[in-house]
């Protein structure tokens, strides 16, 4: 018996393994490039008004951007403007700060993206069951089918909605639930050829957008011109 359960377990725990380490790359940067401009003063706010220039003019479709202001320490702290950047699960954020007598731009770029693990098949398959086994007992299986599958063609329904670019907020509810978030993920934001390519797209769209508002503040304030190797970021390939 425990000869048989041996391999059940392994793989149980190898797959929370990765489910772990999954969950602490949504939080981490997949790429980040900074840079620091001694002896120069310049506006936060004016250096993203570039980049959102330069954004609007490549017309990038999807694209959700927006000023999150983000603490410097604990929840106490005082707060610092970002400008972020969204598509789909993909999110970049830019900060550009005051340093001392300098000023300094940073770009981080993360992947949020989820996908489902059989217990989140199990769990959210538990939930549905424990909605319509007592209807099954109380009222019999022809309406705890009818209950059954009213819940399941709402949900799918809600998911199928979801990926419209109108309801973006629908997108964002589900894809934060618990189990069946990675659900919506796997089934209606598949990984494939073309949104691969998109993501890459956009991913350089921003990159380059970026480029050209340093050039600009260079440029403004007389400063050398960041060379290829300052101004390439680390930009390992998205899962």
């Amino acid at each position: 018996m425990a000869s048989f359960l041996e391999p059940i377990a392994d793989f149980m725990a190898e797959q929370h393994a990765e489910a772990k380490a999954e969950e602490s790359g949504r939080h981490t940067p997949i790429s980040y490039w900074c840079n620091l401009f001694d002896n120069c003063s310049y506006s936060p706010k004016e250096f993203y008004t570039a980049v959102e220039r330069n954004l609007e003019r490549r017309q990038v479709p999807d694209l959700l951007a927006n000023f999150i202001l983000l603490h410097e320490g604990t929840t106490f702290s005082k707060k610092r403007l970002y400008y972020q950047m969204r598509r789909e699960r993909v999110v970049a954020e830019i900060c550009a700060a005051p340093f001392g007598s300098g000023f300094f731009v940073s770009s981080r770029l993360f992947d949020r993206r989820r996908r489902a693990f059989y217990w989140d098949y199990l769990i959210a398959g538990t939930i549905l069951a424990t909605v319509t086994i007592p209807i099954l007992f109380r009222y019999g299986p022809i309406i705890a089918i009818v209950v059954f599958g009213t819940v399941f063609t709402t949900l799918w329904s809600l998911m199928r909605l979801g990926t419209n670019i109108d309801f973006v907020w629908l997108d964002e509810k589900l894809a934060g639930l618990p189990w069946f978030g990675p659900i919506y993920e796997t089934w209606f934001h598949p990984k494939t050829y073309f949104r691969e390519d998109q993501h890459n797209m956009y991913r350089e769209a921003v990159n380059r957008s970026v480029k050209e508002a340093v050039a600009e503040l260079t440029t403004q304030k007389g400063l050398k011109p960041l060379s290829e190797d300052e101004s390439r970021p680390i930009l390992p390939e998205l899962r």
